[in-house]
């Protein structure tokens, strides 16, 4: 896991002299030892979003280090600074904690997040209750759900302890009897002490000494089961709910959580943090920054690398990228968006190589991550793991992280939303960059172990730049007069401003190839689509979304909300027809033309990477025509099926519009290519058809990782083919919601199963597993459990269907009418074979080696077959026709 090292032993030196003339200064003895203790004093002219490696923010962009302290500048609910790198353990031992506060009149925030300090004000006193007390202090053994640290940071709750900001101490809840005065000046150091007792009980005194004016204190028992965790500076409008602190702790949902909305007036200062005792164990390795992760790729002799940093403010910007143990690139972090992007030519693409991102901090701290750079050379098979759809029940996702670790995959592919609104608490906060950043920095707390060693594809959706769906039409800014809903929504393009959508861009896809045209589309929103020749396959990566046309403004009859026609006598299967919607656009549409007919000398097989698939793989009851009533359906166990499901239409699916959905069927199928996507929170595998049924290729669909809106494919009817045999009854021929035809392999439903927690596993939560088999030219899928992986003694299968072994040319298939005469290939050789009438062609693709007799599907015209090994062509036939 990439983790912040301090190193230096200056630095060292430095910080032992200071804890020494500390210790002597203060008397401390072993017991009363300062453990740990903010350093926000040691440089002043700091301003910045982010208190160090050693906390957690929570929301980043309330919080901002300046003038030697750590400031609230954004007042709510329950906004807190964790300590990762100390956590009270399950000792019956003395421990404590202080911090001097300063009450603050006039918050200070960034222009680029609220448009002034004034400005924030305003909003917060139209949002909260100025004649509700806040209150600043302490949360002490903060525990989440899943007993890893990460979620105790986000989602733990524990005690909360400290002063009002109308004078009075409280330990557990404040007192409802506190006369709701106005906002006064708290100025002083709060400390809080913590002594075991008889039966289980800690006595904890808290006391309080203002700058001028005499100490005042309190105490109260509380149970030691409340006292294990970590721990927290919070500064909160809202109350703190009561809690029976002389008994047991009680299971996480029975523990009320603080309020996490914005508003009020609550801004404090903290500075010198100090913890001691004997009940706290020690976790270095848990800093988290300022260097977070580094995510790579590499094809034609390209490396491109990413590293993402926490907000530097006005600290060092620059960034040190070293290939084995030389200098290679230095870079500048940017403002926007905090990343630092390498890029080198000419790479060395032949062996594995070993890296390191180093960067030094203000103090002269060097910090740094490392990893390896696997050799991008052809071998018989090539492993993919397919993931998508992360929110944050279930996080950090360890289980699932270490069962696709299991697998042992060379590339990691990431198909969109890496977050939601809703990721880490406190809602949505619109036009705020740093809000998207915590949100993004959650992904990366959960996956950037995986990313270290492996090479990763990665491409945002809807949800990354903080949509519920989106037509991108074309750069189109949405009209967000209407709100920031469904009106707004269905109006089409981006509803964020350009800056933050290219931000999202650079975070997330700064890492990819170049673009294969990297003009911005309107606006100047920047493009990401590109291909990526990795280990012997091609992939063509698109930007589902950024083309896509709205379908209301041009069905007004289908009286579409959130892309659900309404209007129950209106039929998407023949009304949905518009000459001018678009799909992935001409430009995307051009460089898959141009990527099916070029094969790099390295490359065997082909792969398409997108959102979703090009079909709406989803059913719901008869008498329901929206999405928003998926999350409340009833579930059924294995076997069992509702009575009236029906395939419906969802316009956010890549079902539509039709027409362009064939075209870009008809042009992958070229290639030979597999399609792999993510979006539809439904693990599926099915094979495409245009004209017929499996004319096209195979689409194999990732689950979700962790999944809110559990869709599920459960039609009522039998396909088109009938009751299937040895298979469950809802595979076979069908047509979607739009018309067109599928042919559905597996399905992974979600199911009421005894499985907990059952929030998150009778959802069928999950990843996707490719295997390419180079000497073979085949593929085999798999959608895998969450919960399961290989090599387990159980738990150790794919979803029921799966794995599905697909050979490279049934990813074309329409009916062959005859054959022109074989050649002999040698597994290197690429056959192209053309239409020669329309100069259009059919397929290209590198056979295995032996006897290839090329295929056409028509009896009549001429053809002709161009036959190549990299570079140059070998032979080129011409006038061919069937006998």
């Amino acid at each position: 896991m990439p983790f912040s090292k301090f190193m230096g032993k200056s630095l060292r030196m430095r910080s032992s002299v200071v804890s020494l003339f500390l210790s002597l200064l203060l008397g401390c003895t072993a017991e009363n030892k300062v453990l740990h203790q903010s350093n926000w004093s040691e440089n002043p002219s700091i301003e910045r979003h982010f208190a160090g490696g050693d906390y957690w923010l929570n929301p980043l962009q309330a919080w901002q280090q300046k003038d030697g302290k750590l400031e609230v500048v954004g007042s709510g609910g329950d906004r807190n600074c964790v300590l990762l790198t100390y956590e009270l353990n399950a000792q019956m031992a003395d421990f404590e904690l202080s911090v001097d506060l300063n009450s603050v009149s006039n918050a200070t925030a960034l222009e680029e997040e609220t448009g002034s300090a004034d400005q924030a004000r305003t909003d917060g006193q139209a949002i909260g209750d100025l004649q509700t007390p806040g209150w600043v202090g302490f949360q002490v053994g903060l525990r989440g759900r899943f007993g890893d640290y990460r979620d105790d940071a986000i989602h733990g709750r524990g005690v909360s302890l400290g002063l009002t900001t109308d004078g009075q101490l409280f330990i557990g809840a404040l007192d409802s009897t506190i006369s709701r005065g106005p906002v006064v000046a708290q100025n002083g150091r709060l400390l809080a002490k913590f002594k075991p007792q008889e039966d289980g009980l800690f006595l904890a005194t808290l006391s309080y000494t203002p700058q001028n004016g005499e100490s005042q204190s309190m105490s109260q028992t509380i149970h030691a089961t409340w006292l294990n965790g970590l721990v927290a500076l919070t500064c909160s409008q809202v109350d703190a709910p009561a809690i029976v602190l002389d008994q047991a702790r009680p299971k996480f949902g029975a523990i009320p959580e603080l309020g996490k909305k914005r508003g009020g007036n609550t801004f404090f200062q903290f500075s010198n943090w100090q913890i001691q005792g004997e009940k706290w164990t020690s976790f270095p390795e848990r800093t988290y920054g300022p260097l977070l992760w580094a995510q790579h790729t590499q094809s034609n002799g390209q490396l491109k690398m990413s590293a993402q940093f926490m907000p530097l403010g006005n600290g060092n910007r620059k960034a040190t990228l070293w290939v084995d143990g030389a200098v290679a690139q230095e870079a500048t972090i940017a403002e926007v968006g905090n990343n630092a992007l390498f890029k080198i030519s000419a790479w060395d693409e032949s062996r594995e190589h070993n890296y390191k991102v180093t960067y030094t901090d203000e103090q002269g701290a060097l910090h740094e991550i490392s990893g390896i750079i696997p050799a991008n050379v052809a071998n018989e098979r090539l492993k993919v793991a397919s993931m998508s759809c992360v929110d944050d029940v279930g996080f950090p996702h360890q289980d699932l992280v270490d069962n696709v670790k299991a697998h042992d995959v060379d590339l990691y592919v990431f198909h969109g939303d890496q977050l939601y609104e809703r990721v880490g608490g406190y809602g949505v906060e619109r036009k705020s960059k740093l809000d998207y950043l915590r949100k993004w920095y959650v992904f990366g707390w959960s996956f950037g172990q995986l990313l270290k060693d492996r090479p990763a594809v990665i491409i945002p959706d809807d949800h990354d730049v903080f949509h519920g769906n989106l037509w991108g039409e074309g750069g189109k800014l949405a009209n967000i007069e209407l709100g920031y809903g469904y009106d707004s929504q269905d109006d089409g393009g981006y509803k964020e401003r350009p800056d933050f959508v290219n931000m999202v861009h650079r975070t997330q896809t700064g890492h990819l190839p170049d673009p294969y045209d990297p003009t911005p589309v309107k606006n100047d929103i920047s493009v990401y689509y590109t291909n990526m020749d990795y280990k012997g396959v091609s992939f063509a990566i698109l930007g589902d979304r950024q083309w896509k046309s709205a379908p209301k403004q041009y069905l007004p009859e289908a009286e579409i909300e959130n892309g659900w026609p309404q209007n129950k006598a209106w039929n998407a299967k023949t009304d949905a027809y518009h000459p001018d919607a678009e799909l992935l656009g001409p430009r995307q549409e051009q460089f898959l033309e141009n990527w099916v007919n070029n094969w790099s000398e390295s490359v065997y097989l082909k792969a398409l990477i997108s959102q979703s698939p090009f079909c709406n793989v989803a059913t719901l009851p008869a008498d329901i025509y929206h999405d928003k009533f998926v999350p409340s359906l009833p579930k059924y166990k294995v076997g069992e099926y509702p009575e009236d499901d029906r395939p419906v239409a969802d316009f956010d699916s890549n079902g539509w519009p039709q027409n362009k959905r064939n075209k870009a069927i008809k042009t992958i199928r070229k290639a030979f290519a597999l399609h792999f996507t993510g979006d539809q929170h439904l693990g599926s595998t099915g094979r495409y058809g245009v004209d017929t049924h499996d004319d096209g290729g195979y689409w194999i669909s990732s689950p979700a990782v962790s999944n809110l809106w559990p869709r599920r494919w459960y039609p009522a009817t039998y396909g088109l083919d009938g009751p299937p045999e040895n298979a469950p009854r809802y595979t076979g021929k069908y047509e979607d919601g739009f018309g067109n035809k599928i042919t559905v392999k597996a399905i992974a439903n979600p199911h009421d199963i005894d499985r907990e927690p059952s929030r998150i596993f009778d959802k069928a939560p999950g990843y996707s597993i490719i295997e390419f088999d180079l000497s073979n030219r085949s593929m085999k899928v798999a959608v895998w459990p969450r919960w399961a992986a290989p090599g387990q003694t159980t738990d150790n299968q794919p979803y029921p269907g799966w794995p599905i072994s697909i050979s490279q040319t049934e990813n074309y298939g329409r009916t062959r009418v005859g054959y022109l005469d074989p050649i002999e290939v040698d597994g290197e050789t690429l056959v192209a074979v053309y239409q020669e009438e329309r100069n259009e062609l059919l397929y290209a693709l590198k056979p295995p080696k032996g006897t290839f007799e090329p295929f056409v599907f028509s009896k009549s015209g001429t053809y002709s077959i161009k036959t190549s090994k990299g570079p140059q062509l070998l032979e080129t036939k011409k006038g061919l026709k069937l006998p």
